[in-house]
């Protein structure tokens, strides 16, 4: 009975969607704040936007911020509704043109008239800390997107990988299309391929299939001379 329901599970797993196989991406977590939905997203390097910075301080000092890191006021780094995690920005304070590179780890500031919320070390550098809030350029200087489309391709590809099986090969494509259908096999298709040596058109039905499912084939007396494409 153990085993049988161990092999259960593991078809149940095999067979789960590739969504719920992926892990969720930690630096871009939807969140509610104040009954407002927030999406963060990756934002391409070069993305700049204009816009008004405050800063915090003292009171957050060692407090944990949303991505789980004590909270430094003297650490470069900024708080945003919605670029990821790991975000670099360069951010430029546009009356007196001083410049600081910041790493978001933090969410908010959640007022629409701010955009940005820098640390204390951060605004100090800026020139930002005795007025308390100032206009400011925010440009993107490098995020993880580009690593997270790759890291999810390659495990995507892991999880869709397929193998293509020859089952059996005709020179009629009515002969093909019966043998397709005597067996009943869902995948196959039939792939029309002219040969030089025979000077002929041959019709080849081919299953598309797991790694697990090809192997099967390749054993069952039904095919005996089927044969592995890739």
């Amino acid at each position: 009975m153990k085993f049988k329901l161990n092999a259960l599970l593991i078809v149940a797993i095999l067979f789960l969607p590739t969504s719920f196989l992926l892990a969720k991406d930690k630096n871009i977590l939807a969140y509610v704040d104040r009954g407002i939905k927030y999406y963060p997203k990756y934002v391409k390097k070069g993305h700049v936007k204009y816009g008004k910075a405050s800063w915090y301080g003292k009171p957050f000092h060692g407090r944990l911020t949303a991505n789980g890191e004590r909270y430094n006021m003297y650490s470069m780094t900024a708080a945003h509704r919605t670029y990821a995690m790991g975000t670099i920005l360069k951010v430029t304070n546009l009356k007196n043109r001083r410049s600081v590179r910041v790493r978001i780890n933090d969410r908010g500031p959640f007022y629409n008239t701010r955009n940005i919320d820098l640390s204390y070390g951060a605004a100090r550098r800026l020139g930002l800390v005795h007025n308390g809030v100032g206009k400011v350029k925010i440009e993107v200087i490098s995020s993880n997107s580009k690593k997270r489309k790759k890291r999810n391709s390659k495990t995507k590809h892991k999880v869709n990988k397929y193998k293509k099986i020859q089952l059996a090969s005709f020179y009629s494509k009515r002969d093909a299309n019966i043998f397709k259908k005597k067996h009943k096999l869902k995948n196959t298709i039939i792939v029309k391929k002219y040969l030089k040596n025979k000077k002929r058109i041959a019709y080849k039905v081919v299953l598309k299939c797991t790694p697990w499912e090809a192997k099967r084939v390749l054993k069952s007396k039904k095919f005996s001379g089927a044969y592995l494409i890739s």
